[in-house]
């Protein structure tokens, strides 16, 4: 009996894994009706800065992984075509930093705007999804489990992939690639990679965000932040996937240093990279908008569209 009973829940679990990505729920983000976007049109047109908008259908969507109902967003440009594919990934943790139609709107939808099919998790357990956010955990298979989704995108080209993430999303990026050759490209600004120095360097109790997060953290505290520490992983990052780290000199949240020490180890281990530093440049590198748009669409273009080979970094030339 108990071993009909094994066999049966290991039929289960692999019946969960197997139906990972499988998009579940699927609604369009209806912004245009949204008041709080008004400000966005003039004379019922939109202005010309945001007429990216009109070239792209957004989604809320709700996939499953790992057996879970786990929300995002899907969106795909309206012209008929074969287009690339990102993965985007939010920063925050729980509420706080999750993706919001604004967002939505800002930050995926011009992406895709480039000729891109973009898709992004809000990690389990949050915004009224299944499980609990790990903080780098588990969920990252929520990352993860987003490449299959794009297999049942109509005109998603799979065989051209990147993955684009800021801040904590940064962190989900870098422990993505410690997993998967599957990217072409990656893209990190302000990107968390050593959580000890987190600690270090901020006023403020950052530490309760992993109490509430990591599943027994106070248990093994070292072992927690190692393994959730890019700076801790670089053995482990692929050397496949060429990386744009951005990142201000004037960040007081996730501080320089951190771009500057990964960077070092990234050298060391032959990581291709490219690091840019924006002089007195914030956290969300808001004074550099244009600038960041210009360099990250650059570089997926090289990378996605252009198939721009890695570079070499064995010492060469004069």
């Amino acid at each position: 009996m108990f071993k009909k009973i094994t066999f049966f829940l290991l039929l289960l679990v692999s019946f969960a894994y197997a139906q990972n990505g499988k998009i579940i729920g699927r609604e369009e983000l209806q912004w245009k009706n949204d008041a709080s976007f008004q400000r966005l049109f003039d004379n019922g047109k939109l202005k010309p800065k945001y007429n990216y908008l009109n070239t792209v259908t957004i989604e809320k969507i709700v996939y499953l992984s790992d057996g879970l109902k786990v929300k995002g967003y899907l969106v795909k440009p309206r012209k008929t075509g074969t287009y690339p594919c990102i993965i985007y990934n939010r920063g925050g943790n729980k509420e706080f930093g999750k993706l919001t139609p604004r967002k939505a709107l800002f930050i995926l939808a011009r992406v895709a705007s480039w000729g891109y099919t973009v898709a992004a998790s809000q990690y389990r357990g949050n915004d009224g999804g299944e499980g609990k956010e790990e903080f780098g955990g588990a969920d990252v298979n929520d990352v993860l489990n987003l490449i299959p989704l794009f297999n049942d995108v109509q005109h998603a080209d799979t065989t051209n992939m990147g993955i684009y993430g800021w801040s904590r999303g940064g962190m989900m990026t870098y422990l993505a690639l410690t997993k998967t050759q599957k990217f072409k490209a990656a893209v990190v600004g302000g990107g968390l990679s050593d959580l000890r120095m987190v600690m270090e360097t901020r006023k403020d109790t950052f530490e309760t965000v992993y109490l509430e997060n990591i599943p027994n953290y106070i248990k093994d505290k070292a072992g927690a932040l190692n393994k959730r520490s890019a700076i801790n992983q670089v053995e482990n990052i692929t050397k496949t996937t060429p990386i744009l780290m951005l990142h201000g000199t004037a960040d007081w949240r996730v501080v320089p240093q951190m771009a500057l020490g990964l960077s070092k180890a990234f050298i060391k281990h032959k990581i291709p990279h490219r690091l840019v530093l924006f002089e007195g440049g914030n956290h969300g590198l808001s004074e550099f908008n244009d600038e960041v748009d210009k360099l990250v669409k650059q570089w997926f273009d090289d990378y996605l569209k252009e198939g721009k080979p890695l570079p070499d970094l064995e010492p060469h030339g004069r």
